[in-house]
């Protein structure tokens, strides 16, 4: 059914697009192991001890594979409880000016798992919200030495050095994020640049930080505004202002009104936000989630800034790229209560984990004694470290493997490496 070597590099980019025409997708080299003829890999042991006590079928048709692989899977969550003393011991506050110019010189400088809370006038609910990232590693050769005879060639190796600059000075990779905070509300939010810019040597992450720069600046100076008519006004402030001559982004961002609770929400693409809620048996279940907005597998809507001349060239070739309009994003409202966890992150996560994967790692990471007020920040980092180490496993059956499984009838199993944004509130 295979060939013989049992591992096999999959560009799905290649094979969706005229390779003339931006690649939609994040114009990664991802690296699968095709499951050997009669094997299914596993899922995580923790995914099955839930499932089985508490008869959850989980959100794909792959939950009841077998345990053979067992020896070769990773525990996502494995040395959690080992970790736990990180909540007691993270870091203070910050405290942040009450000028418009300082505030938004801090809110677009959070360190990772960086948190504060905020609480309003005439309001019994308090806002924790915490910011947590890991770049993918663009500098470097991801393939293992037992995937073969792969190297950089002198141009990809001169690239990667030109490149350097660029990916150092964004310590979220081609994501970024937005927080920040007024008198009325909070806005909290992800963008996820489209990589396959980089491979024509545009930096993948200009858009997606100038976008977050001016939503967070028109939030601040507005923030009686709609998510749509901030999304509106940045993104023609962006154009217009011609610093991103060329680049892509999705985006999922919202506002919190202070004094009712209210969340107002808009997704544009694939990446996501979920609300948390605890059930009646005190345990935590996505209650709330946006969905994808794809062209297909792999491709997402996604806001452009495409030169005139590319677009000529396309059309000549018969050939078009990706672009839409804020307009077309979709929309969102939820009123928001007590103990609610509320995740916002990019398809880093969401490719590689299940919501129900977030609810377990929620639920064994919560236990009744635990101040989420004063570890948000350790919960969420912790979560994107551990949705990292997943994507760079070669075993694991990621949600991104399982789709492809889907889309080409073989089956397949390996992480999917990309940048991964978390922005987490905790409502208390």
């Amino acid at each position: 059914m295979y060939s013989q070597t049992s591992r096999r590099l999959i560009t799905i980019t290649s094979k969706l697009l005229d390779r003339n025409v931006l690649r939609a997708t994040n114009g990664l080299k991802v690296k699968y192991s095709p499951i050997q003829s009669g094997q299914k890999a596993s899922f995580h042991s923790t995914r099955q001890k839930h499932r089985a006590k508490n008869g959850n079928n989980g959100n794909n048709a792959n939950n009841n594979n077998n345990n053979n692989n067992n020896n070769n899977s990773i525990n996502v969550y494995n040395n959690m409880n080992q970790k736990k003393s990180c909540f007691a011991t993270f870091g203070s506050f910050r405290k942040f000016s009450s000028s418009t110019e300082e505030a938004f010189r801090r809110f677009r400088s959070f360190n990772n798992g960086e948190q504060f809370t905020k609480r309003f006038a005439d309001s019994s609910l308090h806002y924790t919200v915490s910011v947590a990232f890991s770049p993918k590693d663009r500098l470097k050769n991801n393939m293992s030495d037992d995937d073969g005879a792969y190297d950089d060639g002198e141009f990809v190796q001169n690239f990667k050095s030109l490149n350097a600059k660029n990916v150092y000075e964004s310590p979220t990779g081609e994501d970024n994020y937005i927080l920040a905070y007024t008198e009325i509300g909070i806005v909290v939010g992800v963008l996820d640049g489209v990589g396959g810019w980089s491979e024509q040597g545009f930096d993948s992450s200009a858009i997606s930080r100038e976008l977050a720069n001016k939503i967070t600046q028109i939030y601040l100076d507005n923030p009686e505004l709609s998510p749509i008519d901030i999304l509106n006004k940045a993104f023609k402030n962006v154009k217009d202002e011609g610093k991103v001559k060329v680049g892509s982004t999705t985006i999922c961002f919202g506002i919190i009104d202070g004094k009712t609770g209210k969340l107002s929400a808009l997704n544009l693409g694939d990446s996501w936000f979920g609300v948390f809620r605890k059930s009646e048996d005190s345990r935590y279940k996505c209650i709330k989630q946006s969905s994808e907005q794809v062209y297909y597998f792999n491709a997402p809507y996604q806001l452009s800034i495409i030169p005139k001349d590319f677009l000529e060239a396309a059309e000549k070739k018969g050939s078009k790229y990706l672009m839409n309009e804020p307009s077309e994003s979709d929309n969102y409202a939820f009123d928001l209560k007590t103990d609610d966890i509320i995740i916002f992150t990019t398809d880093g996560m969401v490719d590689n984990v299940f919501p129900d994967d977030i609810e377990l790692y929620l639920n064994d990471n919560t236990a009744e004694g635990v101040n989420l007020s004063e570890s948000l920040g350790s919960l969420n980092k912790i979560l994107v470290q551990q949705t990292n180490i997943l994507s760079l496993n070669s075993k694991f059956k990621s949600a991104f493997s399982q789709k492809l499984t889907t889309l080409t009838g073989q089956d397949y199993i390996g992480g999917k490496p990309d940048d991964i944004t978390s922005v987490m509130v905790y409502v208390k």
